[in-house]
């Protein structure tokens, strides 16, 4: 399982800037300018697993309590 650095560290930020710049320097073109836009991108694939396991568990959930 990958792990996130200490929110408080230099390796968080520097994660936290990679993730705002698309792997660019703040420097460079074509930075991207959205980075809310593209951490959703990142993150929605994981998103819907997440709630499509959540959905999984409340049926077998609902299934068990009418035993």
């Amino acid at each position: 399982m990958q792990q996130i650095p200490d929110t408080d560290s230099s390796d968080f930020a520097d994660l936290m800037d990679f993730i705002a710049t698309s792997g660019r320097t703040r420097n460079g073109a074509f930075v991207n300018e959205n980075a809310d836009q593209l951490v959703m991108n990142m993150w929605a694939d994981r998103a819907q697993a997440m709630t499509q396991s959540l959905v999984a568990v409340a049926k077998a959930a609902s299934v068990l309590g009418n035993r």
